[in-house]
């Protein structure tokens, strides 16, 4: 049997998800979740009974939390199991770092239901899913990134997130001359002489 766990903070959200699937597909959706601990309390228990879902759909910001935080840690500790962000963020900046965080799908939630199943197919087994207008912003990048150091990529990601030179700093633990400085130097690389144009260039 296909399984899936849903964590998403909106439940009308999760209901509707599960309703579709399982009215819809093989899918079927034994558990959902608001909150990241919740889901990987269930995920250790069901490994100890062998009953792991296959994949994990999950909101990219959760309430007061992260769900590329939450798709990391899956990645890590359960690795059979596969992640597909599922969120209302669509910039390119979202989809990186959700890559970077070990997420195998990335789709918006106003794409068409069948898109979402579909994705879910690709994932299930073994591929990785954008969709198309997705697909074709991260090819535009793939040749910046791998010029990039870790942190240089990290302060990417956020630019092009669209968060301010404070909210990089609080995620990051840097003080703001080094997000300045590493700002400048992304635009020399990237040949781009703002932020407005950075944002633009990798739409």
């Amino acid at each position: 049997m296909k399984t899936l766990y849903i964590v998403d903070d909106h439940k009308m959200m999760q209901k509707g998800v599960k309703d579709y699937l399982e009215e819809n597909t093989d899918w079927r959706v034994p558990k959902t979740f608001s909150q990241s601990q919740e889901c990987l309390k269930a995920l250790k228990d069901a490994g100890g009974r062998n009953e792991l879902p296959q994949i994990v759909i999950v909101d990219v910001q959760l309430l007061n939390e992260s769900g590329l935080e939450l798709a990391q840690t899956i990645a890590r500790d359960f690795p059979s199991v596969q992640c597909v962000m599922y969120s209302m963020y669509d910039t390119t900046g979202f989809v990186l770092q959700a890559r970077d965080s070990g997420a195998s799908g990335y789709i918006s939630k106003v794409a068409k239901e069948e898109e979402l199943a579909h994705c879910l197919e690709v994932v299930q087994n073994g591929g990785t899913y954008l969709e198309q207008y997705m697909l074709d912003a991260q090819n535009k990048i793939d040749s910046i990134v791998s010029i990039l150091s870790k942190q240089e990529r990290n302060i990417f990601e956020a630019l092009l997130q669209e968060k301010t030179n404070k909210q990089i700093c609080d995620e990051l633990y840097i003080s703001s001359r080094t997000v300045e400085n590493y700002t400048s130097r992304l635009y020399s690389k990237i040949g781009v002489k703002n932020r407005e144009e950075l944002i633009e260039k990798f739409k």
